[in-house]
């Protein structure tokens, strides 16, 4: 809804065409809004949402263009309650080989490359600590962890292609003691994007908000909303799959316009943004 104490007769008219416009509501695209609620409703019960989630993921045709933004929210809590083998299993099915077809589907496919990158320097971190168990120290590089007989399986890049990041580091307050320490990380996730403890206790999401004041039908379709990032606000227009607004980006418009589905600039969460009320 377009709204402000000096709203003019061209955006009334333009409220006033916006649901002819944009059409109805499609069954794929209230599927997923059924999914999503679910998600909030659920919270922390991870295993409720799994259970509610499963029957619509098994067939394809139920969320359409939806299902790899589901994929990778069901994942996401797949991991968050401790089921590490199949939360990959299922941002694995996330993945695209060639190009995407669709901004959704391009977006689940970086958002799943961040978590695999996550879990697969999870394990290479495993392994540096099981060879300062029988060295008591850590390697100058990575490559005797990586040719080592029993970490066959260690990736030795990212998710995005790229070498690890790695070196030893010092401490800070403790002089003298070499090979003691190091840093492990993405070239594309950073340091702290790297690590899965920074995520361990955060909720989906968190601090992260957005609301559509207002949809221009066209081509492309133009979307006035609110973004909401740690408490900060910021109001603008963009497209599907266009530059970030505070920090969130939007990725698909329903039918109707009265939600969209839109990502954190970084690419690890989905926000759910629903039309403001007149």
């Amino acid at each position: 809804m377009w709204y402000g104490g000096d709203m003019n007769f061209a955006r009334i008219l333009g409220f006033l065409l916006w649901a002819g416009c944009l059409g109805a509501v499609t069954p794929q695209e209230e599927s997923f809004l059924k999914v999503w609620n679910v998600h909030v409703r659920s919270g922390t019960d991870h295993r409720a949402f799994i259970e509610a989630c499963q029957p619509v993921m098994q067939k394809a045709s139920t969320l359409g263009e939806w299902l790899p933004a589901v994929k990778t929210l069901a994942a996401w809590h797949l991991y968050a309650m401790g089921d590490l083998s199949d939360a990959e299993r299922i941002f694995e099915s996330a993945l695209f080989k060639g190009k995407a077809s669709t901004s959704t589907a391009r977006f689940a496919d970086i958002q799943a490359k961040r978590w695999l990158t996550r879990f697969d320097a999870a394990r290479v971190n495993k392994a540096l600590r099981s060879y300062y168990v029988t060295h008591v120290e850590y390697p100058a590089t990575l490559a005797p962890v990586l040719t080592d007989v029993k970490s066959r399986q260690l990736p030795r890049v990212d998710r995005f292609g790229d070498a690890w990041i790695y070196r030893l580091e010092e401490f800070s307050k403790i002089k003298g003691l070499a090979n003691q320490r190091f840093a492990l990380y993405s070239q594309t996730l950073g340091r702290e994007g790297t690590s899965l403890k920074t995520f361990s206790r955060r909720a989906y999401g968190e601090g992260l908000e957005a609301t559509i004041l207002g949809v221009k039908p066209g081509r492309p379709v133009l979307v006035d909303f609110e973004a909401v990032r740690d408490g900060k606000r910021e109001r603008g227009i963009s497209g599907e799959g266009a530059k970030a607004l505070n920090g969130i980006r939007l990725v698909k418009l329903a039918t109707d316009g009265s939600f969209a589905l839109m990502i954190d600039s970084s690419g690890d969460f989905w926000i759910l943004a629903k039309r403001a009320r007149r």
